[in-house]
């Protein structure tokens, strides 16, 4: 694996505008996270050839990272819109990385499927949602338990149906199918976007302060 690894101090990144400086901090802190999480979306199990308890644990680890992974990115968004709100056009480096965010900021824009899985069933847990959820189902609309020996295989199934199940179908006009296909195009297309975005503010700013870097 061949990779470049740069070396600096605090006192170097401390060189850099500090009202930039949190941003860049925090935008970092952001692709590790999603970089960290990839790999569990990359590598799950097919749920070809799986039996039913195999296919619900699979189906629900799917839920579960794509909601995360989705939260973050509408946090990112949210970092990005706050700090390009910042009154700093006296600074270039500010102006240039606005430009440039404007281009990608379509990428990272979703439904209000997004926001209402963000709010209520993945950085927050909102009971009324639950309850509402519930109460939009069909009263035959089927549902599970799975329940074994060890905590890996046992999972609340029906929690799924009633809260990820229609955040899913709202992606896509009430298909899951298309539904979860739209949302793994989304977050492949933002993390690609959020991280060449930031690889390039980290250059530039280090360009800025350190002209040597960028040679």
């Amino acid at each position: 694996m061949e990779v470049f690894v740069f070396r600096f101090t605090a006192g170097d990144l401390r060189k850099i505008e500090r009202q930039a400086l949190g941003f860049l901090v925090a935008s970092s802190h952001c692709c590790n996270e999603l970089v960290s999480l990839m790999p569990y979306i990359v590598f799950e199990q097919s749920l070809e050839s799986t039996n039913d308890v195999e296919s619900a644990l699979i189906l629900a680890r799917r839920y579960t990272i794509d909601r995360i992974i989705v939260s973050k990115i509408v946090e990112y968004h949210d970092l990005c819109q706050k700090f390009f709100r910042q009154d700093m056009m006296s600074d270039e480096f500010h102006r240039d990385l606005k430009k440039e965010y404007e281009q990608i900021a379509t990428s990272l824009k979703a439904g209000d499927w997004a926001r209402i899985q963000r709010n209520t069933m993945s950085f927050h847990y909102d009971a009324k949602f639950a309850a509402e959820s519930l109460d939009k189902l069909d009263g035959s609309h089927p549902l599970r338990m799975i329940l074994g020996r060890m905590s890996g295989v046992t999972l609340f199934e029906f929690s799924e149906e009633i809260l990820s199940r229609p955040i899913f179908e709202r992606a896509r006009r009430g298909d899951i199918g298309e539904g979860m296909d739209a949302v793994a195009r989304f977050i492949v297309r933002s993390i690609r976007a959020i991280r060449n975005f930031h690889s390039r503010a980290m250059i530039t700013a280090f360009t800025k302060v350190q002209p040597c870097f960028g040679a």
